[in-house]
């Protein structure tokens, strides 16, 4: 690290600016360019699960906040400081309220990202400023100091990590193309399907209470913060959570359904067992081979229409199992649903392969991060380690 020198992010990138800021509401679209917003900022990665979308003449418009392969666009406000690349192969973009900062071309911008989210988030925390909302300016993101290296070194990090990242997003394009395909089947089947069902012939909900103090912090929990919108693979959630509150049991292969501002699409498979948010409905297949059909039932856009149509409150609606169990929906019949369930179960087990892998692939980049940053391993001795790891 000693060879390293110290710059600021204004000296390493030919323009660091901010996305539109003002409302966008009204310019809002159904598809067209992705208009990138916080929340779509990851750390490391570019999130388009919630994406907003807006025309091609208005991104014309708003030239200043186009995104470009290569960009780092960094979070200002919410959980300012996270910091992503934008990859080939997005097509064109455009962004609110975000910094934006394109690297010169002799510095490795993929190692410009590592370094930011891992080296800077103190500097980050220190010059968050702002009376009504808290937020990360241009001016500050210019100031920010990186020990940085000669570029084949930044090169030499950046594709070691690179290629344990790359690894995570392969699995996740994976979840993403299974969650596709089961939707697909299943509106294949609904289209063929002479009969019909409630939701509570096809599942029951469960009322598995856990009290606070009989937790020991081990257990795995999922929240609604872990749960993806309209997907239905549920592989994420806190290895070991101090919960204050009670919360409800579920098992591996229960379905659960986001009843809080059921709008937003959380309805999926455990791929574990554990305890969940009470905001979240344990609902349990019925019958074995009535879980593929439940799944995709309750996941379905009619069912998550229907149960935001009925929620009570009105600025945090909230779904209710008497609402849902009643629903009728189309059913192919035994022989067919049973036919799903096994294509459900087979996509389960390899999406939850990949779960298993990103997770520890994930582990290996965190730990090997912070010493590659600090200089403290070098670069061949942790290639060493991913070797060992493979």
């Amino acid at each position: 690290m000693s060879e390293w020198q110290k710059h600021k992010l204004g000296e390493l990138c030919t323009r660091i600016t901010v996305g539109h800021v003002g409302s966008m509401a009204s310019r809002y679209t159904e598809n067209g360019i992705p208009f990138l917003r916080s929340l779509n900022v990851k750390r490391g990665r570019i999130d388009l699960s919630a994406v907003k979308y807006i025309n091609k003449g208005f991104h014309g418009q708003l030239a200043k906040s186009q995104l470009r392969p290569g960009d780092l666009v960094i979070v200002r406000t919410g959980d300012p400081g996270v910091t992503a690349l934008i990859p080939d192969g997005l097509g064109p973009l455009n962004c609110s309220d975000v910094v934006i900062a394109t690297p010169r071309s002799d510095v490795d911008a993929r190692f410009l990202c590592y370094a930011i989210n891992e080296t800077a988030q103190e500097f980050v925390k220190a010059h968050t400023v702002g009376a009504v909302q808290q937020h990360f300016n241009v001016k500050s993101a210019k100031e920010l100091t990186l020990h940085v290296p000669e570029l084949a070194h930044q090169q030499a990090v950046s594709g070691l990590l690179g290629a344990l990242d790359d690894k995570i997003a392969v699995n996740e394009r994976i979840a993403a193309t299974a969650d596709e395909l089961m939707r697909a089947l299943y509106q294949e089947a609904c289209a063929n399907a002479a009969e019909s069902i409630t939701i509570g012939e096809l599942g029951r909900l469960i009322r598995d209470g856990v009290s606070a103090s009989s937790l020991n912090g081990g257990e795995h929990y999922i929240g609604l913060e872990h749960m993806p919108r309209r997907n239905v693979w549920l592989s994420a959630w806190e290895e070991s959570a101090e919960l204050a509150s009670g919360k409800s049991a579920f098992r591996s292969n229960d379905v659960l359904f986001g009843k809080l501002r059921p709008y937003f699409h959380k309805v999926g498979l455990a791929l574990t067992s554990g305890v969940c948010s009470t905001d979240i409905l344990v609902v349990r297949p019925a019958e074995p081979d009535r879980l593929g059909w439940l799944l995709l039932a309750l996941s379905s856009d009619e069912v998550v229409a229907h149960a935001s149509a009925v929620g009570d409150g009105t600025r945090m609606p909230r779904a209710k199992w008497r609402d849902l169990e009643p629903l009728v929906v189309p059913w192919p019949g035994n022989e067919e649903a049973a036919r799903l369930d096994q294509v459900v179960r087979s996509m389960a087990a390899r999406v939850q392969a990949s779960v298993t892998e990103s997770r520890t692939l994930a582990t290996l980049r965190d730990t090997l991060l912070p010493q590659l940053m600090s200089g403290r391993l070098r670069v061949k001795d942790a290639e060493k380690i991913v070797e060992d790891h493979a």
